[in-house]
């Protein structure tokens, strides 16, 4: 049962009543020097991660042979986590639901993502290290903001907000590091935003912060993922419909993809919740199935993959082989990110739809990395933006019709759970309807204007945002009340059996 406070008339001593939020410029100075602190490390960190896994790539290239080795990789990644005391299961999506429920993530999760993923990567692994500098940032972010001691900007007495500050940290670092590796910060920005569930909002000044600072720092010194651009068609109706088909493709092939993952995982930890077995296991798999077939160019992250699609039309079903071998390996717990093999897997395919399309094969592997993307995380404006910026702005009517296929035809969960899905289901009628309310109330005292409209737009916002964790926290509940069920329903089964 909840009960609203109402404001006190003038003259009124009426006890009880919430003091109103005050305003802090101190810790407007404090966050502000945070971003700056925070975009400055993550874009460093950022480049010492390409570094890292450049190293490791060329050597796996020069030394194939390491290849047999990955279950080796597999195993120590799982020894130092457990050394550190970091759960041996912590993925991309395991970090970003500890950020939605505002935990606080450990120090050591920079280091052991950035190992891990270089190891992987040394051995010959299909993974790539954006997701892990998402999770580095994410780190960096939380452990950067410890000296500053931050607060919400309008404080209110005896309100907790450590939570709110956790997710605001984390996620302001995640944007630089993944702005850095992409020089992306718009894109960067509002993929963070999408994954939180625009509950970051107010924070949006100081992740932009963090973001161009990053960007500036990588791409000064032009390190970071380099995808080539592609000529751009002319706007017709059927290029219009090449971007209906492969949306409908990429939607097909991202949900298939993220599904893959998130079962391969599930089914193993149902048959031996054995971490080390499985990297084993899948390390072994691998590295016969690499050899026996060949599949050497499959290897590694994609992105040299990716630019070879994305200068010479590749119109065979390499992209199933790639999705393959990654799905081995990131579904049977090696470490590692998913964001980079997104990206070729997409660009493959793209690429393969000439044959339906008849249109530029190099216009095709552009649009379907991105809307393979947008499939896969189910985060479509971060996509439409991260597209616009890696290929140029001139695609943007052609992204927004692919994304916006893949979207609507894909998956509503993806690999990180569902984003912006959960916000559209929590009803974006509540927030045009709040703004129509307050705005015909002002009118009737004649007092509406631009400013007002504004704060109405602000507030109702807010109250999206609200409606939107009780919508993720309702979808939470149903998971586990959907596992219980199965567990019951294994455990009569179970005795059934015995007796």
């Amino acid at each position: 049962m909840s009960t609203t406070t109402q404001a006190p008339q003038a003259g009124s001593t009426r006890q009880g009543v919430e003091p109103p939020a005050r305003f802090d410029w101190m810790q407007v100075v404090r966050h502000t020097l945070f971003a700056c602190l925070c975009g400055v490390v993550c874009g460093f960190a950022s480049i010492v991660l390409c570094l890292f896994v450049w190293a490791a790539r060329h050597l796996f290239e020069r030394a194939p042979w390491l290849i047999w080795l990955l279950p080796v990789m597999g195993v120590v990644q799982l020894l130092m986590y457990r050394w550190w005391k970091l759960p041996l299961n912590l993925t991309t999506d395991a970090i970003i639901e500890k950020m939605r429920a505002g935990d606080h993530l450990s120090a050591l999760l920079a280091p052991g993502i950035l190992f891990s993923t270089g190891m992987t990567i040394l051995a010959g692994g299909s993974v790539g290290k954006e997701a892990g500098a998402l999770q580095i940032g994410a780190s960096l972010g939380t452990t950067i903001a410890k000296p500053f001691r931050l607060h919400n900007i309008l404080r209110c007495e005896n309100h907790d907000d450590a939570y709110e500050i956790n997710r605001y940290i984390a996620s302001t670092g995640m944007a630089a590091a993944f702005s850095a590796l992409f020089f992306a910060p718009l894109g960067s920005c509002m993929l963070v935003l999408e994954l939180m569930r625009f509950t970051q909002l107010q924070y949006v000044t100081s992740m932009l912060i963090a973001c161009f600072i990053a960007f500036l720092i990588s791409n000064h010194f032009g390190i970071g993922d380099v995808i080539n651009a592609v000529p751009v068609p002319a706007a017709s109706w059927r290029i219009i419909g090449v971007c209906i088909v492969i949306g409908i493709a990429a939607a097909m092939a991202g949900s298939v993809f993220a599904i893959a993952i998130r079962l391969l995982q599930a089914l193993t930890m149902r048959i031996r919740h054995n971490y080390f077995v499985w990297v084993i296991v899948s390390g072994l798999l691998f590295a016969v199935l690499v050899t026996v077939f060949g599949w050497w160019r499959f290897t590694g992250s994609g992105g040299e993959m990716l630019n070879d699609v994305l200068n010479m039309p590749d119109l065979s079903a390499d992209f199933a082989i790639k999705m393959l071998l990654t799905v081995l390996c990131l579904g049977m717990w090696f470490k590692g990110g998913e964001i980079m093999p997104a990206f070729c897997i997409g660009g493959l395919l793209g690429s393969a739809c000439f044959a339906m399309t008849g249109t530029d094969p190099l216009f095709g592997a552009a649009l379907g990395s991105i809307c393979f993307l947008a499939a896969f995380n189910r985060c479509p404006m971060s996509a439409v933006l991260l597209g616009c910026e890696i290929f140029g702005w001139s695609m943007f009517p052609f992204l927004a019709v692919g994304v916006a296929i893949a979207f609507l035809f894909g998956y509503p969960v993806g690999m990180y759970g569902a984003s912006i899905d959960v916000l559209a289901r929590s009803g974006w009628h509540r927030f045009f309807s709040n703004i129509r309310a307050s705005v015909a109330s002002n009118e009737v005292h004649d007092d509406a204007g631009f400013i007002d409209f504004v704060m109405a737009a602000g507030s109702a916002l807010q109250h999206v945002a609200g409606s939107a964790m009780i919508a993720a926290q309702s979808e939470a509940i149903r998971e586990q009340r959907r596992r219980h069920r199965h567990q019951d329903k294994d455990e009569h089964s179970a005795e059934h059996k015995i007796r």
